[in-house]
């Protein structure tokens, strides 16, 4: 056990909390420590939207804003968002596709994992909106759809999340959808790069 600016953190590093794969129960229990009740997954979804609209690393002062939280973040809590943000960019400009939301692990319940990709998908859409500064006039057609598609995930009914819920495959299959969903905003985003997204909208669909 030790402290990090006073809190305890456990036997497990804060570096190490925050490797190449964000380990998800020990941010959740960092957040929860630190008395923050926003949920894994919605962080990082509000995360990986500001960096999809072309938002900048170290302004973890919009990303408390987009959580809805009012006083200024603590030390630790900016550290815990530069880093991810950090991770988050390095995996979505890795060629070799390694970004991978952060949601419960594979073994949890499924209603468990739906939940967490809903706030995942609703926490994207706070962080693009709040971060893309060049208005929504100027928003490519592919990146409305992904949206809007977050948007349906984000809102599942009742009847809805039963249905996936029954279905290991159908929950796959969204978590991929959005995956690869992220990746193309992100490159849409990036001029130099319009080519890979448009390689990656003709390979993806949500069906």
């Amino acid at each position: 056990m030790f402290f990090y600016e006073g809190v305890l953190l456990g036997s497990l590093s804060f570096k190490k909390i925050l490797s190449v794969t964000p380990d998800f129960d020990k941010v959740a229990t960092l957040l929860a420590d630190n008395k923050i009740f926003n949920s894994v997954s919605e962080l990082h979804g509000v995360i990986c939207g500001q960096l999809c609209a072309g938002g900048k690393e170290g302004d973890a002062a919009l990303t408390w804003h987009l959580l809805g939280q009012e006083n200024k973040p603590s030390k630790i809590m900016s550290d815990l968002i530069i880093r991810l943000q950090s991770n988050i960019r390095e995996q979505l400009n890795s060629e070799d596709f390694s970004f991978q939301l952060l949601l419960p692990d594979d073994d949890e319940e499924l209603s468990l994992r739906l939940h967490a990709l809903s706030d995942w998908c609703e926490g994207f859409i706070s962080g693009f909106g709040g971060a893309y500064a060049k208005g929504d006039s100027t928003l490519l057609e592919e990146t409305r759809e992904v949206l809007k598609d977050f948007t349906a995930i984000a809102n599942v009914d009742d009847r809805e999340q039963e249905q996936v819920e029954n279905n290991e495959q159908d929950l796959m299959e969204v978590l991929e959808y959005a995956r690869m969903a992220a990746y193309s905003v992100f490159l849409q985003n990036q001029p130099e790069k319009l080519n890979t997204a448009s390689d990656l909208n003709n390979n993806n669909s949500l069906h």
